[in-house]
């Protein structure tokens, strides 16, 4: 079987959408065209046929030998149809559980190593929820407050990962103090 080239239209132009292919005689070419050639030549077969039976006399070793090759050649057709988009999984529990246990980064790679979808930070909070998001940070924070990093460090690191801060804008020492504030209570 010949591997099947990009998608083609009749002026063998690439297409962006994925149609359905048939291989007839080792070529793929899209379904709706195959289907008309098939057609005609399944029409030429039963003609040829309905000549040898009619006029048996008249016709040739060629004309009989034909219509079993051409039956043969469609029946050897092979359709290959696009996969169907697969339903995309509902990521909202699991980056839920993700950050529940890692950091944003880590849950946003994760996702994208086991079930092939690219997120962005904005993307995992808006599937888990700005509470999971802040109680990830919350655990980060209080880990680098036992590690004697400050708020303002904290801040400045958060900032420089392009962690997004509630509200918009960039993160401060206050704003990393009021998620330890909350964590504690």
């Amino acid at each position: 079987m010949a591997d099947k080239p990009a998608n083609r239209t009749a002026g063998n132009k690439q297409q962006a959408t994925e149609e359905p292919m048939i291989q007839l005689d080792g070529k793929w070419v899209p379904a709706h065209e195959a289907w008309a050639k098939m057609e005609v030549a399944s029409e030429a077969a039963d003609a040829i046929e309905c000549f040898n039976r009619k006029f048996p006399n008249l016709s040739t070793d060629s004309t009989r030998e034909v219509v079993p090759v051409v039956r043969q050649r469609l029946k050897d057709v092979q359709l290959r149809m696009p996969k169907k988009p697969q339903d995309a999984p509902d990521l909202g529990p699991v980056a839920f559980d993700l950050l529940a246990r890692m950091s944003p980064e880590e849950a946003v790679e994760s996702i994208q190593r086991d079930f092939d979808q690219a997120l962005s930070l904005l993307d995992l909070i808006s599937l888990a929820g700005e509470e999971a998001y802040l109680a990830s940070l919350a655990r980060e924070a209080d880990e680098y407050r036992v590690n004697a990093i400050l708020p303002e460090q904290t801040a400045q690191i958060w900032n420089e990962m392009k962690r997004p801060a509630p509200g918009g804008g960039l993160w401060t020492s206050k704003r990393v103090d009021e998620i330890l504030q909350q964590a504690q209570s």
